[in-house]
């Protein structure tokens, strides 16, 4: 009897060892989130737009909680901000673009806004903004080794400005360009760098027929000089890139060896493009809008309390921005993400006070997500602690919806482990039903690509995103605080607070047996 009490003391003490315990008073917490998020989502921080007063206010305030609970600073130069300088990344209304003949005749003049649009990204370098060059059609752009395709083979378009087709060629094989999913070679980015390694001067997007039918909200979106972040080159030059019209496309393509009309139904047909050069060149005639403003990020730091492991981190994580004021209506964002905000705010409060993590845990609140993961990207490619990060816990919309369920999206992606030990701790502390409905590869809202935690595991860090799926007040005015269910945000905040210290406290770090796809 004596050795059966003992063994089972020996296995109590081990699993407590493995997981501590997390105190959290339920009364306590809700104080703290009702006060927290009462003053976020108020209309005095005036919607939380980056670059604004309101997200300035907004990051004081998180700051300033931080300190209170005794949580320390780890942003730039001791602070609890990681500064990020922001850029209009637009061209003047007036830039324009010319086609013309080889001989310089029939020259035609296309506007910005009307006829063509800057795509998403930087502007270009100086070095292109007044420049002329010969004009390629180079398929769809892509080089895939993986699938023995090139749309560059065989053709030089070093020092010209080549035309993509939208997407890919088309396949029903799932094992040539993922059959009928996009692949990643179908992404725009992608082929402005493929151009750019193959030497291009400038790319140009040829029109898809359903973007045509939103011109007009692209148009606004271009043109209103959005701000992002100053993008690293690594020493290449960003080459100009724009999308056309369909009425601008038209004229380009007159007389030459495909027209407009050829091409679109060659696309709609899925027939395969062969290269071919045009007989205009293009001249570009763009002038930058060089606006520049600051945005930020906050962290703070608890620190491990094993020297073997303090170094390594645990990354808690929401972004604190929102869509700031439209048509004089304050948008207050209570659930995206003022909840995941105080979620995270009260989930490192609470393991500040407990104490008993071996690695270091970070409490980071992002800025620009809504404008396009901005915050959680430039941290995730200025921050030291990045590499010697374990595992990601992201918080986006956590208190509507369901009382009982969440929508668990990305847990898998990475490590079977870090599934598995989300999976163990809920089961022996908050007993969620946990809805994975977002994790299918098929999954057509693409979740997993759109909130904070897609750029952590860009760098392969294990991930979790906790999400509650409200629609019914998405990005709109009625967002507000009287709908926030703060029982269910205690719930993922205790969730959140366990998954945290078992994986600060694991003996070895988790183990990612999975490549990103």
């Amino acid at each position: 009897m004596k050795t059966r009490l003992m063994l089972t003391v020996c296995i109590m003490l081990a699993a407590s060892a493995i997981f501590p315990q997390i105190k959290i008073d339920d009364k306590t917490s809700l104080n703290y989130v009702k006060t927290n998020l009462g003053f976020l989502a108020s209309d005095e921080l005036e919607g939380r737009e980056t670059g604004t007063r309101g997200e300035k206010l907004a990051a004081m305030f998180i700051a300033s909680e931080l300190q209170k609970y005794g949580i320390k600073p780890y942003g730039d130069n001791g602070t609890y901000f990681q500064n990020i300088k922001l850029t209009s990344n637009t061209y003047d209304a007036g830039s324009k673009i010319f086609f013309a003949s080889a001989d310089g005749s029939g020259k035609m003049e296309f506007a910005l806004g009307n006829d063509f649009l800057k795509t998403a990204g930087p502007v270009c370098d100086e070095s292109y903004m007044k420049s002329t060059a010969p004009v390629v059609v180079a398929g769809f752009g892509i080089t895939a080794p993986d699938f023995k395709y090139d749309d560059y083979a065989g053709i030089d378009v070093k020092g010209k400005v080549v035309i993509v087709l939208p997407d890919e060629p088309y396949s029903d094989n799932p094992s040539y360009f993922d059959g009928t999913k996009a692949s990643k070679y179908s992404n725009a980015n992608y082929k402005i760098t493929n151009a750019i390694n193959h030497g291009a001067a400038g790319i140009i997007f040829f029109p898809e027929s359903w973007r045509m039918k939103f011109w007009d909200i692209f148009k606004k979106s271009s043109m209103n000089a959005p701000f992002s972040p100053v993008h690293k080159t690594d020493g290449a030059k960003m080459i100009p890139s724009i999308v056309l019209s369909e009425d601008c496309a038209r004229k380009i393509f007159a007389g030459e060896q495909l027209s407009f009309d050829q091409i679109s139904e060659g696309l709609d047909k899925r027939t395969e493009f062969k290269p071919f050069e045009l007989k205009k060149s293009i001249t570009f005639d763009l002038t930058e809008d060089k606006n520049t403003k600051s945005a930020m990020n906050v962290v703070g730091i608890i620190e491990g309390n094993d020297p073997k492991l303090k170094d390594q981190y645990v990354l808690l994580s929401a972004h604190f921005d929102h869509i700031g004021i439209t048509n004089g209506v304050v948008n207050n964002g209570a659930d995206d993400d003022g909840s995941g905000t105080v979620s995270v705010l009260e989930t490192a409060r609470i393991l500040n006070q407990n104490k008993k993590n071996k690695r270091s845990i970070i409490a980071l609140f992002n800025t620009g997500e809504e404008k396009g993961l901005w915050g959680s990207a430039y941290a995730a490619n200025n921050s030291s602690y990045i590499p010697n990060t374990v595992a990601d816990i992201n918080i986006d919309m956590d208190a509507r919806e369901n009382p009982d369920s969440i929508y668990v999206i990305g847990s898998n992606k990475l490590s079977t482990e870090y599934y598995n030990l989300i999976r163990d701790v809920n089961s022996k502390t908050v007993k969620f039903g946990l809805n994975y409905k977002y994790d299918d590869p098929n999954d057509r809202q693409r979740f997993f690509y759109r909130s904070d935690h897609y750029n952590f595991a860009l760098k392969g860090i294990p991930i979790v995103f906790f999400f509650d799926d409200m629609t019914a007040d998405y990005h709109k005015p009625t967002d507000d605080i009287e709908k926030i269910n703060f029982d269910k945000m205690l719930k993922v905040i205790k969730l959140s607070a366990n998954i945290a210290i078992r994986a600060a406290n694991l003996n070895h770090r988790l183990v990612v047996d999975k490549k990103l796809q």
